[in-house]
């Protein structure tokens, strides 16, 4: 598996099912792929393990996922070859084993599509936080009776680095 210096790509695409029966459109998925694992409602171990097969040999693993009101289908490959385009797509970089735990926890709970993920968040609180010093430390600057405010740099550095903790080892990006 991926080591610290290589890292590992997950792809994953939600198809979401509407008047369409869940094996009609699976067997036409399943042309697209030569090598995959079928899992129906699997849990967050099942994908792990399944995935890290995979990515053991190939470092890159795709996951499917096919959703309608009642279950969700997962098609976990190396390779994806001419399907049609996902409702959502996204692309994981991964370092850490830690990273492919938290991306496939969500992919399993079904919050891999949301909107606010805990690196916006962490960015947003980044930009927050140090462009506060930034202007604190201008007006410190300009008035004398502010020059506290250099004091303050350690602590953005140590808040900076709890922040930056909270992300989850790895980076999403939309396909």
């Amino acid at each position: 598996m991926g080591t610290m210096a290589e890292k590992m790509k997950v792809i994953y695409y939600l198809f979401e099912l509407r008047n369409q029966p869940m094996s009609a459109y699976a067997r036409e998925m399943e042309r697209h792929l030569k090598h995959f694992v079928r899992l129906v409602n699997p849990d967050e171990y099942s994908l792990f393990e399944n995935s890290r097969g995979i990515l053991r040999s190939s470092g890159k693993v795709y996951i499917i996922e096919l959703r309608d009101e009642l279950s969700r289908w997962f098609y976990i490959a190396p390779v994806v070859e001419n399907i049609e385009k996902p409702e959502a797509a996204y692309e994981y970089e991964i370092g850490k084993e830690k990273g492919l735990e938290a991306v496939l926890r969500e992919i399993a709970e079904g919050k891999a599509h949301r909107k606010w993920s805990v690196n916006k968040i962490s960015t947003v609180l980044q930009i927050i936080l140090w462009g506060g010093f930034f202007v604190l430390s201008y007006f410190g600057y300009k008035n004398d009776q502010a020059g506290w405010v250099s004091n303050l740099l350690p602590l953005v550095f140590l808040l900076s680095g709890l922040i930056e903790g909270f992300r989850r080892g790895y980076k999403k990006k939309k396909r």
